[in-house]
């Protein structure tokens, strides 16, 4: 049975979301008017459920054949996820000893993102004080006034070093989109060491000229992309053997793909190609990949391996040097990318027995050569070089544009953030918080 929008609502004859007419204004105040209690019922009830999760899980009700835990129980009983199952649980304990957050709570007058934060640092001695501030920041305010509170404890922590030596970590995750997710977590300092070594790549990176042209790029967030295709360099400049006092696990060092050969022949574009951990390859970039890494392809047929390759399909330190004296940037016409950052490009591929050999290759940085393998332009060998064309045949050449004057005007407004109940010295709130901070010892949670 779905959700009654009328019986909530009321009848919507239509909303003109571009107008401005009084009716629309009427409407929308009734809506919001209507959205505050509905808020504040839906607060209430999760203060319930985390109260009685408290109970529940005291009592033992969840312990059943095959049930792991309370959270266990949550996401199968009433549809939490795990996260959320441990959350309500840690904060019903929580509100135990916190007698004035747990009375707003279930009143409806704070939702349970924000006594989420509270309780993370709250105890018995500042309930009180917790509670105000809980009413009076908004949500984004007291997440960062409860992070900041939670720093300060972990930095004052006898144990602080240790602890982040424990937590640290790297995790690798395939997403649905195909595309491989990592997460790391450090100690500053050795999260400066990675952040210095990506902004030296990134900042060596070509700027555009000052006819205004940048290389192309689809990225939604430039200034991530550059750093993640300064991640790709610095692992690409370990795995080509210069990394100099590096140690590097020779097997670590290999990239296998499986690939079915009509994919490297283009008889069959559609088979199979894939990278050793399952992550689905498209036919364009294992023919990429082929160019210039140091992999093992896999050659199948209907599945079985027809071929172990050779390890030597990307170009020799003497052969790659030659390259970067000859093409000293990415070859494709107008692109600064120095050749120090750039893949070595078979023209002709070696699945076609094209030569790793100076005449057979050229430099493109990691766009162009994308660009290439995804069929968004051909390279001809012409006297004296090669030449780039278009799918339609036109030749590219270097093209200067004139500046680009956007026409845009600013107002004081354009980028201003809005404190719902005014602004808040942060620095000088955090300082006067520090004194009643609670020991970690102190918090209010579960049993271990």
């Amino acid at each position: 049975m779905g959700l009654d929008n009328e019986l909530l609502f009321g009848t919507i004859t239509s909303v003109d979301y571009g107008g401005v007419s009084l009716g629309n204004q009427a409407r929308a105040r009734e809506f919001e008017d209507r959205l505050g209690p509905l808020s504040a019922q839906a607060h209430a009830a999760m203060a319930g459920v985390a109260i009685a999760a408290a109970e529940f899980d005291e009592l033992g009700g969840w312990y059943d054949g095959g049930i792991r835990s309370f959270a266990h129980w949550l996401t199968i009983s009433m549809g939490f996820d795990p996260h959320t199952g441990k959350e309500l649980l840690r904060v019903g304990y929580a509100l135990k000893s916190l007698p004035l957050i747990a009375a707003a709570f279930a009143a409806g007058q704070l939702s349970f993102d924000k006594v989420r934060q509270i309780t993370s640092v709250a105890t018995p001695d500042t309930d009180e004080l917790m509670l105000e501030i809980g009413r009076g920041a908004s949500g984004s305010q007291l997440e960062r006034i409860c992070r900041s509170l939670r720093r300060i404890r972990e930095l004052e922590s006898p144990d602080h070093d240790q602890k982040q030596l424990a937590k640290r970590g790297l995790w690798t995750h395939l997403d649905e989109d195909g595309m491989m997710r990592l997460v790391a977590k450090l100690p500053a300092e050795d999260a400066a060491v990675v952040v210095a070594a990506l902004e030296s790549i990134t900042g060596s990176r070509p700027v555009p000229d000052s006819s205004g042209d940048e290389i192309p790029d689809p990225a939604e967030d430039r200034w991530a992309a550059r750093r993640a295709d300064a991640l790709v360099a610095i692992s690409e400049h370990v795995l080509s053997g210069v990394a100099g006092g590096l140690v590097v696990a020779g097997e670590a060092r290999q990239v296998v793909v499986h690939v079915d050969v009509g994919v490297l022949t283009g008889e069959a574009p559609d088979g199979l190609c894939q990278l050793a951990n399952g992550a689905p390859l498209s036919a364009a970039a294992a023919r990429r990949i082929g160019c210039d890494a140091e992999i093992i392809p896999v050659i199948e047929r209907d599945g079985l391996p027809i071929d172990v390759g050779r390890k030597h399909r990307s170009a020799p330190q003497r052969l790659r040097r030659a390259l970067e004296i000859r093409d000293r940037f990415c070859k494709f016409p107008g692109c600064g990318v120095p050749a120090q950052q750039t893949h070595a490009h078979h023209l002709e591929h070696w699945a076609a027995d094209g030569a790793t050999t100076l005449d057979n290759m050229i430099l493109l940085c990691g766009f162009h050569h994308r660009t290439y393998h995804d069929g968004g332009y051909r390279i001809l060998k012409v006297a004296g070089g090669v030449s780039f064309e278009t799918d339609d045949g036109h030749l590219i050449g270097q093209q200067v544009h004139a500046p680009v004057d956007l026409q845009m005007t600013f107002h004081p407004e354009t980028a201003r953030a809005e404190w719902g109940g005014g602004r808040i010295d942060h620095d000088h709130l955090m300082f006067g918080l520090t004194q009643y901070l609670p020991t970690p010892e102190a918090r209010a949670g579960p049993p271990n």
